[in-house]
């Protein structure tokens, strides 16, 4: 589909519309508290009316990767193909003010409030392709495309939401961060990945430690298994270090915060994987809900601090 770049000041709502976008956010702030521990977080710590976009732009990614992810009984791959297609077609009716569909409404309304392009939508449906199709990944710049598609993306769209410098790195820093919390959910999940038929991890690393994918569906944690891990940790470590670049310059003191906090939670994910012993194959690495708000303060220092540092340079 063609990319579109969204420069149209809002619409006005008839009453009707705006109930449907009352409906659509409610749906969307449901699919979040159920879903996306993290980000709802995040957009509770953006406050009311940002929060609900960050809920209306989860409630897209999250149903589309469901789509792929949790099919239907009746759901083919070409039938998943065109539901992703019809999603991507309704965005683009729900951005002319033209959808009836409550979470499309809502949706249509956020991109035209922030300009968010439509790129990233289309590049996240791509991504989400790639795992219906079995991918493989032969090196980590092919894991890292993929990467951004299906999380990069999701940075794109919810960093003009919180608010960033123009004419600065911001959004390439998104980019990064998406790649870095999306490597982190792969080490999470080898083993629930494994049991739909995906390995992410590529060919290339697992070569390096004398692995191959007969010694991960074999679920054994040994010693090589360990030390890939450890290179994959840091490798994404080394992605959060770059991406926290973004921090400083986005434009208020809730986007810093909600940023540093959703870092630092993915973050502590990959200590849970040390912690654990490196097996991903029978115990999942999650933080619990007090420990996501034991964070808090933290991230509230981190980024005052990102703040005064970048004023500073």
């Amino acid at each position: 589909m063609d990319t579109v770049r969204v420069t149209a000041e809002p619409c006005g709502q008839t009453p009707d519309t705006a109930e449907l976008g009352r409906r659509g956010l409610a749906e969307c702030w449901d699919i979040l508290r159920v879903h996306g521990k993290t980000f709802h977080m995040m957009a509770k710590l953006l406050g009311p009316e940002r929060g609900s976009d960050i809920a209306a732009l989860y409630g897209f990614a999250r149903v589309a990767d469901d789509a792929v992810d949790v099919p239907g009984p009746d759901d083919t791959p070409d039938r998943i193909r065109a539901k992703l297609a019809g999603m991507l077609e309704e965005l683009r009716r729900a951005v002319l003010g033209e959808s009836v569909q409550p979470r499309f409404v809502a949706l249509g309304e956020t991109v035209r409030r922030h300009r968010i392009p439509l790129e990233p939508f289309d590049d996240l449906v791509a991504g989400l392709l790639m795992d219906l199709d079995g991918a493989r990944y032969r090196t980590f710049a092919d894991l890292e495309r993929y990467c951004y598609r299906v999380a990069g993306t999701v940075g794109l769209m919810i960093t003009p939401v919180a608010g960033y410098r123009a004419g600065t790195d911001a959004l390439e820093h998104a980019k990064t961060l998406g790649t870095a919390m999306q490597l982190t959910n792969i080490l999470r999940d080898v083993g629930e990945d494994l049991g739909l038929g995906r390995v992410y991890l590529p060919e290339e690393d697992l070569a390096l430690f004398g692995l191959g994918e007969g010694h991960l569906s074999a679920r054994r944690v040994d010693g090589r298994f360990r030390a890939l891990m450890d290179f994959e940790i840091a490798r994404a470590r080394g992605l959060y270090e770059r991406g926290l670049g973004l921090i400083p310059l986005l434009a208020d003191a809730r986007g810093r915060l909600a940023f540093q906090f959703a870092v630092d939670a993915y973050s502590a994910i990959l200590g849970k994987i040390r912690a654990n012993g490196y097996d991903v194959f029978r115990r999942r690495a999650s933080l619990s809900g007090s420990e996501k708000l034991a964070l808090v303060p933290g991230a509230v220092w981190r980024a005052s601090l990102a703040a005064t540092n970048g004023h500073a340079q």
